[in-house]
């Protein structure tokens, strides 16, 4: 069968053997102003393939925001188009920095409102958020309001309630850029674990470096304004990874690869 070229949310059939997830077909986004508009991208085209951990790397306001937000179909961009080749397509939950909790619901009310809002029974739904509250580690705060957490517990819940669903795609933008860097280091290794237990395909933007290789199965780095692809890294480190990887000659290279990438 041919392939076709759907629209978000739809399906395709590709012809080749090996189906990506999803493909960013040639997609060019710009912002309209007095001056004619602003690109923000130009002709960003990739593959993601089904359980892949990719990051997006690249210097502030290149764009990485706004390609999540096109993929999520939020956006709609000037030209091009992302064609989804799962039928997983239309299950997709995005998580932000800010971890935009219900300030007037608990824990477990905030980790269950999706489930809620898709009309599953609340008990069925609270109980399902139980369960996901030992998964992120958070026992014992079911009932805590968000004001009575830290960042990095606030996101916990956010990443919770995004995977409760079990989406096919999760996309997350800087989830720790608001954290200090030893909790942000905490939570790039929960976040992890818990790819590496539910093997959700994953498509993230940071400005880590060393958190990118150390979560990513490859890394994406996008020019200075308007953003393009000038590098697609393989990161080829043994799964299951931990902490220690950072420590090695290989990470060290890989890294300086990427630095190089960013600045020229």
């Amino acid at each position: 069968m041919s392939e076709q070229t759907m629209t978000a949310f739809e399906v395709a059939t590709p012809s080749t053997a090996i189906q990506p997830y999803l493909r960013v077909e040639d997609v060019h986004m710009r912002y309209p102003n007095d001056n004619g508009g602003v690109e923000a991208l130009h002709g960003v085209q990739f593959d993601l393939h089904p359980r892949e951990f990719v990051c997006l790397l690249g210097p502030s306001g290149c764009g990485k925001s706004t390609l999540l937000r096109i993929i999520a179909g939020l956006l709609t961009p000037t030209r091009g188009e992302v064609i989804f080749y799962a039928p997983t397509a239309s299950r997709i939950s995005l998580v932000f920095q800010d971890a935009n909790l219900m300030p007037w619901r608990n824990v477990r009310e905030n980790i269950a409102l999706p489930l809620i809002l898709q009309g599953v029974p609340r008990s069925q739904a609270l109980q399902k958020a139980d369960a996901w509250l030992d998964i992120v580690g958070l026992q014992g705060f079911g009932e805590a309001l968000p004001r009575e957490l830290s960042g990095g517990m606030a996101q916990r819940v956010a990443i919770a309630r995004s995977l409760i669903q079990e989406p096919g795609l999760l996309l997350l933008d800087e989830p720790f850029g608001a954290l200090d860097a030893l909790t942000r280091e905490k939570m790039a290794s929960e976040l992890l674990r818990l790819w590496q237990e539910h093997r959700t395909t994953v498509l993230m933007v940071t400005h880590s470096i060393s958190e990118a290789i150390l979560l990513s199965d490859r890394v994406l780095v996008l020019s200075s304004r308007p953003g393009r692809v000038v590098l697609d890294l393989a990161i080829d480190l043994p799964r299951p990874r931990d902490e220690d990887v950072r420590y090695t000659p290989e990470f060290g290279a890989l890294a300086r690869e990427l630095r190089r990438a960013i600045t020229d």
